[in-house]
């Protein structure tokens, strides 16, 4: 029901705008709830706070990897300036004597009888034929010696290898630990920036939607008073024709009603330029008016300053970001202290496939290692120096900004609840500008007024309307900043409407629901 009676209220003010022309076929009536709604979903700078979220995402499922234990396939082809020979010749010489000596007069027993007809009865050989056999043995394995080729190639000075291998961090002094817990830190801190973004926006909006609803209205307030001043340019020709005034009254007259046909015309040039900012903020067609069907506001009253300061302290996601920051250095100093620590991992490797790779070469091979930097120049000492300072620097900052918020809070609320008291105050205002008017009128009809008293008299009524609209505009905007900066915007709406809220009526803009 009651969006039905926004809508109608928003048609009755098309229809008194005759010198504002809107298309039926691109006009777009819109709350204001609406419009968040299309804000959050075409704003490119929201979309863009979206995006850095989804990186912020994908970089901290890539810090958990760093827990698992990393696989990789190397091909090598390598070519080195020779060979890799081992050469024992100095061996084969010094035993090659051996066997000549042992072959020629080495004495030898116990060989076993190899005939099955007689080593039961002599299971060994006669010494002499031991000796022999021997002998005949030692001579053949010498001349094996002589003939061997002693210097080998253990490796070709070409070869290839296709290997698989990993590395499996198990001690890194904090460093895996802490990059995981850093990038949660920023991932929450991204969803604090889009937070800070959509309160911008809302800022935005409310100062654009409400302006042009503000500028519909002062629209209206200029052609009343158009029309005021064409009337009393009438009745004051009516005078002077009948001698009733002089030429000077009737002048001034003139001058007053072609003054409200400017204001008038400016006002509806105005209306164009906040409605292409609008159209920008709902990132919509450029061909596209936007005619806003929530009113204009304002609150009997708010929550005294103490609740907002904790909501700020507890929501704005600028103290978010600074103690999201202030995480990250602390992170940062343990693992700068965690650089004294010694690294440890398994590493391994298996050869998959091979050509011309040394026989000698394992298949595979696994362990463990271990780096640790004793001594660099005290480069570890100095970034952990470096950390200190930058921890005390976000404290400071971050104390800075508990005071700034406070006193920027305390401004907007007492901002707030002065144009509270405008408004009461402008509503007695109009009432006694508007008798006040009237008896100028009159006592001009009769002759006991002049026309500047009456032009005077109409532009009071036309500046209190103006100043009264533009008191439940600037609460609005205010409102918007004051909701921005407690960290709670999404609550604005809940402002807009309700028993603590007073609207402007749409059907007419001098009176209030």
């Amino acid at each position: 029901m009651k969006t039905r009676t926004q809508l109608l209220g928003a048609l009755i003010i098309i229809c008194t705008l005759p010198s504002i022309t809107f298309s039926q076929e691109n006009l777009k009536l819109l709350r204001f709830e609406d419009a968040m709604i299309i804000v959050e979903e075409n704003n490119p700078a929201l979309r863009q706070a979206q995006q850095h979220i989804k990186q912020k995402e994908y970089e901290q499922k890539s810090k958990r990897a760093l827990y698992l234990p990393q696989l990789s396939i190397s091909a090598k082809a390598i070519s080195m300036s020779e060979s890799i020979n081992l050469d024992l010749t100095p061996v084969g010489e010094a035993i090659a004597p051996l066997y000549s000596t042992l072959g020629n007069y080495g004495v030898f027993s116990g060989v076993p009888n190899p005939d099955p007809a007689t080593n039961t009865q002599m299971p060994f050989l006669p010494d002499d034929v031991s000796t022999q056999i021997i002998r005949q043995k030692m001579l053949e394995a010498g001349e094996d010696v002589e003939n061997a080729e002693w210097d080998q190639v253990i490796q070709e000075k070409n070869f290839a290898t296709l290997s698989a291998d990993f590395v499996w961090p198990i001690f890194t002094g904090g460093k895996i630990s802490g990059a995981n817990k850093a990038a949660g830190i920023q991932l929450e801190m991204s969803y604090e920036e889009l937070r800070e973004k959509q309160g911008a926006l809302l800022s935005e909006l409310a100062t654009r939607y409400y302006g042009l609803a503000l500028g519909i209205q002062v629209v209206e307030v200029r052609e009343q008073m158009n029309d005021a001043m064409e009337r009393h340019y009438s009745d004051a020709k009516k005078l002077y024709k009948n001698g009733m005034i002089a030429k000077v009254e009737l002048l001034h007259a003139a001058v007053a009603r072609n003054e409200a046909s400017r204001e008038l015309k400016q006002a509806q040039r105005n209306i164009e330029i906040i409605q292409s900012a609008l159209s920008a903020t709902l990132a919509l067609d450029s061909n596209i008016s936007v005619q806003p069907v929530s009113q204009l506001f304002i609150n009997k009253q708010l929550n005294d300053i103490p609740y907002w300061i904790n909501n700020a302290i507890s929501n704005n996601p600028q103290l978010k970001q600074i103690e999201g920051k202030k995480q990250l250095v602390t992170i940062k100093n343990k693992v700068d202290k965690g650089g004294y620590l010694p690294t440890i991992a398994m590493i391994g490797t298996y050869n998959i496939a091979d050509k011309d790779l040394s026989e000698y070469i394992p298949n595979w091979v696994v362990g463990v290692g271990m780096s640790w930097t004793v001594f660099n120049g005290m480069a570890r000492n100095n970034k952990i120096k470096v950390g200190n300072t930058m921890k005390m620097q976000v404290e400071f900052a971050e104390k800075k900004a508990h005071d700034d918020l406070r006193a920027y809070l305390t401004k907007l609320y007492h901002e707030l609840q002065m144009q509270i008291e405008q408004r009461e105050e402008l509503t007695t205002t109009l009432e006694l500008s508007l008798e006040y008017s009237a008896s100028t009128e009159k006592a001009f009809n009769e002759g006991f007024a002049t026309s500047a008293t009456v032009v005077d008299a109409l532009s009071k009524v036309a500046q209190v309307k103006a100043l009264r609209l533009k008191v439940l505009y600037d609460y609005d905007v205010s409102l918007a900043r004051f909701l921005q900066t407690a960290g709670i915007p999404e609550q604005y709406t809940n402002y807009c409407s309700g028993d603590n809220t007073i609207t402007e009526s749409l059907n007419n803009s001098l009176n209030f629901k």
